[in-house]
């Protein structure tokens, strides 16, 4: 066996920085352990007297039976138990949606949206929309607002019935965004006469209404996922059943598969690892891909080595259509130039 340097992270990452996993199952394992040990940090032992904090709250789904004829199911409180405390979004799917039974959420946690219900809001968003948490607002009352056992933890906890809003903030910042705050940055290091005080004042108000419109509340939804659990700890295998859920239309974002960071630059990105066996022709050359979101090479983090004997070789196939592509676009051009010298001026 090969040896290898121990692959040491960060508690404290400066820039965007999240995980990269090939499959959905390891991307839930990896928030769940994120969440634990935030947990495990912030939070009080069960045994002790002291409260939670706020700044951390599990939004457990309103799980019921399904009304559906084919698939009836029922769903006792025994069953809602193991969907709450065993299943991650990998194992709950409303058509291509994964669905969050236990929402783990504080504030600044990364999410992505999973529906195309709000494109056109006053502050649009869409499936894919990266977002931070602000705040959340609950019901008054709200009777399922309680302390949990966390991994021996103090954790608040409510129940999707009873949460009325998340608030988010879009992660991606605009050009002018980054403008005003540099100059507000500039002019607060300057030399503060009355002129540049005025200025400042300005540069701030309007920073301050650019980022009100990138505020927006995430309400919950009815879903009638399909859900993958194991009836009981002893089961062997997990079983398909439908239900109905109420949830917050949002998935934990810290990590994220590949195909997902499409389109996306990252300071840091973390490799989990890397597609083996039938994944690797499932997602062929998905190294390239998540190798090429990341800015500089001292933010590339590899859990397990590359394999540099594979071949990233493009497949017969792309070079068929890149050869048909070009030769296309060739006949375009060379028709273009005939038509353009016609032309009589």
């Amino acid at each position: 066996m090969e040896n290898y340097d121990l692959l040491i992270l960060s508690c404290y990452f400066e820039g965007d920085a999240c995980y990269a996993c090939p499959t959905n199952k390891e991307r839930n394992s990896i928030q769940k352990a994120l969440f634990q040990k935030h947990v495990n940090t912030t939070h009080p032992n069960f045994t002790s007297n002291k409260l939670p904090p706020n700044h951390t709250l599990i939004i457990e789904a309103n799980i019921s039976s399904s009304v559906s004829k084919k698939s009836q199911h029922k769903i006792d409180r025994h069953l809602k138990k193991r969907i709450l405390t065993t299943c991650g979004d990998a194992d709950v799917m409303s058509g291509t949606k994964h669905i969050d039974p236990a929402l783990c959420l504080y504030i600044g946690a990364s999410l992505i949206c999973i529906d195309n219900k709000h494109m056109k809001d006053r502050v649009p968003r869409g499936n894919g929309t990266l977002c931070r948490v602000l705040g959340v607002k609950l019901r008054e009352n709200a009777p399922s607002h309680k302390v949990k056992n966390y991994y021996g933890k103090k954790v608040w906890t409510v129940n999707a019935k009873h949460v009325e809003w998340i608030q988010c903030e879009h992660v991606n910042i605009p050009g002018h965004m980054v403008q005003l705050e540099t100059q507000i940055y500039e002019l607060e290091k300057g030399q503060q006469n009355n002129e540049n005080k005025t200025k400042l004042e300005r540069l701030k108000e309007l920073l301050s209404k650019e980022k009100k419109n990138r505020i927006f509340n995430l309400e919950p939804e009815q879903f009638s996922p399909e859900v993958n659990v194991k009836h009981h700890h002893t089961s062997t295998r997990k079983q398909k059943l439908c239900c109905k859920m109420n949830q917050i239309p949002a998935n934990s974002n810290d990590a994220t598969t590949g195909h997902k960071l499409q389109g996306m630059s990252k300071d840091i990105i973390i490799v989990s690892s890397w597609p083996t066996g039938g994944l690797s022709l499932m997602f062929k050359n998905w190294e390239y891909v998540v190798l090429s979101r990341v800015r500089t090479l001292s933010g590339l983090y590899l859990v397990e080595p590359i394999d540099m004997d594979k071949s990233f070789n493009p497949s017969p196939q792309l070079k068929s259509y890149m050869e048909r592509a070009m030769r296309k676009e060739k006949e375009i051009l060379e028709k273009r130039r005939i038509a353009m010298s016609q032309i009589i001026w």
